[in-house]
């Protein structure tokens, strides 16, 4: 299948490719360099079909050798590249040059499945940012994504029509991400991503003002007014996003001198975010562990409003139930909090180990192909 290639770029595609399946990174990244510098030389017929999003992919393919090779500036000056040249590659090569051209302009060059690649990049930048330490790159690059987003989301088709991309189910497309081996978020949609982590960005950062309207567009996106429907992972990640913001209510306004309409809206959050998690839980018949995770937080964002409210023995049960969780699922940060909240209530503590309650997997990125 690497015939799908121009010559000019196979055989150092292919050298890279099987370095890097063998962990040889240096040769891996010197072979798919000089295939990326060759693909964006070369006129794009010479790509036939998809060209812009193959030589794309050879970027992409390039900088996530760099990420597993631990060379992570470089990866983010890779991704920034490749986004640089996708938005450019349509428009005249004066134009190309101007870094700071509208993006308006820019983004009306590209077909659908161009634009999420620009969407999914500008996400892994705003990832990447944050594993680097540089919150205003952070903020930067997600921005670009939501803003991107919200320029697709606005134009046709409309939102239904991405839930299934129709090049998922392409022979053509499959052996394009099976031989780049290109990261999730370079394929699928998951179009609340880039509003979850802005939101959760603002969160954390203490803008809950700008937090807030992001948590709520990504749970409208996860969970759909009916007749639309999702599926049990994206609606525990919107219950778990309730919860989320019954956490910023406490955060920032009861403990700020807001305590007593704050209390119930943070309750009247986590209180939903725990019945919809709840009800997921009970209708799967296969076990969901986004909905077994955001379970065991929303017991504990629960028990947090009710410990506030001064409920101690409603906040103890609710504190154990989620220990409990907590240690059916394994995860250390969820025993810790809830540990150390009963202690304060005059519960000892229980010592356990499990893995960690946050994993890079949990927020996937968004889309690029259709």
């Amino acid at each position: 299948m690497m015939t799908m290639w121009p010559a000019a770029v196979r055989q150092d595609l292919r050298n890279g490719l099987r370095a890097k399946r063998k962990g040889d990174f240096e040769i891996a990244i010197q072979y798919m360099t000089r295939a990326w510098n060759e693909a964006r030389a070369m006129p794009r017929d010479a790509f036939n079909e998809q060209a812009l999003l193959k030589i794309s992919g050879i970027g992409i393919a390039l900088a996530g050798t760099l990420e597993e090779a631990g060379q992570l500036v470089r990866a983010f000056e890779m991704y920034q590249d490749v986004l640089q040249y996708i938005r450019t590659a349509h428009l005249g090569p004066v134009i190309a040059k101007n870094t700071n051209a509208d993006l308006d302009t820019l983004q009306a060059s590209l077909s659908g499945p161009e634009s999420y690649r620009t969407v999914a990049l500008a996400y892994r930048l705003g990832e990447l940012a944050n594993k680097l330490s540089m919150p205003k790159e952070e903020e930067k690059w997600l921005v670009v994504s939501v803003e991107a987003l919200l320029r697709l989301l606005n134009a046709p088709p409309p939102l239904g029509a991405l839930s299934v991309p129709p090049e998922k189910n392409s022979k053509h497309t499959r052996a394009l991400i099976k031989q780049l081996g290109l990261p999730v978020m370079f394929y699928q949609h998951n179009i609340a991503a880039p509003f979850e982590a802005l939101g959760s960005f603002y969160a954390r950062t203490g803008n809950p003002t700008y937090a807030l309207p992001l948590y709520l567009q990504a749970i409208s996106i996860l969970i759909p007014t009916p007749p639309a429907v999702t599926n049990a992972e994206d609606y525990c990640r919107g219950a778990a996003l309730m919860g989320n913001i019954s956490e910023m209510i406490v955060r920032y306004q009861i403990r700020d001198g807001e305590p007593a309409e704050a209390l119930v809206q943070a309750e009247a959050w986590a209180n939903k975010g725990l019945e919809l998690a709840t009800t997921m839980r009970e209708k799967v018949s296969k076990k969901c562990e986004a909905c077994e995770e955001a379970y065991a937080v929303l017991l504990y964002n629960l028990a947090v409003v009710r410990e506030l409210s001064g409920d101690k023995n409603r906040a103890r049960q609710l504190l154990s139930e989620s220990l409990e969780q907590s240690k059916a699922m394994g995860l250390d940060e969820g025993i810790k909090l809830a540990n150390r909240a009963l202690e304060s209530l005059g519960v000892p503590p229980v010592e356990t180990t499990a893995r960690s309650l946050v994993s890079d997997e949990d927020l996937i990125a968004s889309a690029s192909l259709e």
